[in-house]
């Protein structure tokens, strides 16, 4: 009898620490859209996130509402990520100041959330003007492409931001 309640106590714990890790563990809001990295239209979106840079620059310079950068970041697994990141200050052309927005998943340890990237680590860019236009966005335009070609319905909350992009 001391046996099985034993048992039932360890059952019992363990599924309490499954539940506070899973519900504190940070999880993307949507699953990522399952894309190849060498998928052509992903491709094209980073050529095109990468040559329009300056177009960047000069948008995080005026007023707006919001802007993000979507960085190469290599974890201390030596795992590579696509992290999105909120732009806090431009430090100069070639350095800003950014917040992780999306936690790393292979990254073990401490993480300061805050740090500066260069612009050669921006894989892409997209800043929310005060009118509720979304400039930029390549790479998260080239995912629902591919959704869409792939047969992948995407969720209503992911066809309102597509709706929020500027048609280019």
């Amino acid at each position: 009898m001391q046996v099985a309640i034993a048992i039932a106590v360890i059952v019992v714990v363990a599924a309490a620490a499954w539940l506070i890790v899973r519900i504190r563990s940070p999880r993307p809001e949507f699953p990522p859209l399952p894309t190849a990295p060498d998928d052509p239209l992903l491709l094209a979106a980073m050529a095109r996130a990468r040559a329009s840079r300056g177009e960047f620059l000069g948008r995080l310079r005026k007023p707006r509402e919001h802007a993000l950068v979507k960085l190469h970041f290599v974890s201390n697994s030596q795992e590579v990520e696509h992290l999105w990141a909120e732009v806090l200050r431009v430090i100069s052309d070639a350095e800003l100041e950014v917040r992780l927005v999306t936690p790393p998943v292979t990254h073990t340890g401490h993480l300061d959330r805050v740090y500066c990237c260069q612009f050669d680590d921006i894989e892409d860019w997209q800043v929310l003007d005060a009118d509720g236009t979304v400039h930029g966005g390549f790479t998260q335009r080239a995912m629902f492409a591919i959704a869409r070609r792939d047969g992948v319905t995407l969720p209503p909350e992911l066809l309102a931001q597509e709706r929020a992009y500027r048609q280019q």
